[in-house]
């Protein structure tokens, strides 16, 4: 079986012998800047290679808001969205991104600002995007085309996370149209993408912390369900799927996320006190888990990584619907032990489904 095949094939409840590697990736490139093979410009080159270097079964395209340089330095980089928000990331002592100006404060603002078009010409260049998705599909891969999430392109474009939280509540006209922009952004991209040939849309919107929802369950139906559902309807219309990345302890939505239509669901870690035998359970003969691997790998000694792995791996492979990988990277620790997590990650995974 090629990769991709293998990827659908687990979708679908198959078992393929080997248990395949999802987008496993480094939250800090620089860990692995001089083991990678260096980049060369050609950006399909550059992907493959990536690819190849992790294991994994997926190449990646997309589309989304763009974003200009303030001022960058070594310290730090400041930058504006094209929707007016700007953001400044600092690097020293740690990585630290906040922002720091939203185009909409109030609810007055909300009614009548203006979300940019996602059918905007020169905002992907469509040739260049199908040649990489067939060179991709020609090599194996399985195609995944990422776009914005409508909750988290609110508090990352528009407006400030506290705002958005308390319009749901008690301003819900002005929630709705902040929902209703950013739902058609994230539509008109998958469209667009689906109609190159992608295999999977891939979408971002965190909807809890690590202990609670962010949000209800009654306030996940009213505003955040409606856009998964039409999403969803959508890629199974193209014959493709729907991957889901949501942080937070979610269980109480998981009913909603699996009636949406979702495929796959990432991270499902322990970070978000996620059981993933308990979600394998409950929900494992409906939607693929991508994930249960703990961000705090970097703490723990060899050993510790070994048992760790086996034992996430021997739960999820358990009826199949399973891949593997941290739940946001693999989080900056040395070299030699990143080196033994994927080595291991590779033998546990040898040992294919149960």
């Amino acid at each position: 079986m090629t990769h991709r095949e293998q990827i659908i094939a687990v979708i679908n409840g198959e078992k393929p012998d080997v248990i395949p590697l999802y987008l496993e990736s480094p939250m800090d490139v620089t860990v692995f800047r001089d083991l990678m093979p260096q980049p060369t410009g050609d950006w399909i080159a550059d992907g493959l290679a990536q690819t190849n270097f992790f294991d994994n079964c997926t190449c990646n395209v997309g589309i989304g808001i763009s974003s200009e340089t303030i001022s960058k330095d070594d310290d730090h980089h400041c930058y504006r969205y094209e929707t007016g928000a700007v953001w400044h990331e600092s690097y020293r002592p740690t990585f630290c991104r906040e922002a720091t100006e939203f185009p909409i404060n109030s609810p007055e603002d909300a009614m009548k600002f203006e979300m940019p078009d996602a059918n905007k010409p020169g905002r992907l260049d469509e040739k260049y995007c199908k040649k990489g998705i067939n060179a991709f599909h020609d090599a194996g891969y399985f195609v995944q085309g990422g776009i914005m999430g409508t909750w988290a392109a609110i508090y990352y474009y528009l407006t400030s996370f506290e705002n958005i939280l308390m319009w749901m509540a008690i301003e819900p006209e002005a929630a709705h149209r902040l929902f209703e922009m950013t739902r058609r952004f994230s539509i008109d991209s998958a469209r667009r993408l689906l109609a190159l040939g992608v295999d999977c849309i891939f979408t971002c919107s965190d909807l809890g912390s690590g202990s609670a929802l962010l949000f209800s369950p009654a306030m996940f139906r009213k505003y955040v369900f409606p856009w998964l559902k039409e999403l969803a309807d959508l890629c199974h219309e193209h014959g493709a799927y729907l991957h889901l990345h949501s942080h937070g302890h979610i269980e109480d939505l998981m009913d909603g996320i699996v009636e949406a239509g979702v495929d796959i669901l990432n991270p499902v870690g322990p970070s978000d006190h996620n059981d993933l035998a308990m979600f394998k359970s409950r929900w494992g003969d409906k939607i693929t888990l991508n994930g249960g691997m703990s961000t705090k790998i970097n703490t723990m000694s060899k050993k510790e990584i070994q048992e760790h792995v086996t034992e996430v791996i021997s739960i999820g492979r358990v009826g199949g619907r399973f891949f593997p990988r941290t739940e946001s990277g693999i989080p900056p620790m040395d070299l030699e032990r990143c080196k033994y997590y994927l080595e291991v990650m590779k033998q546990q995974r040898l040992g294919g489904y149960a």
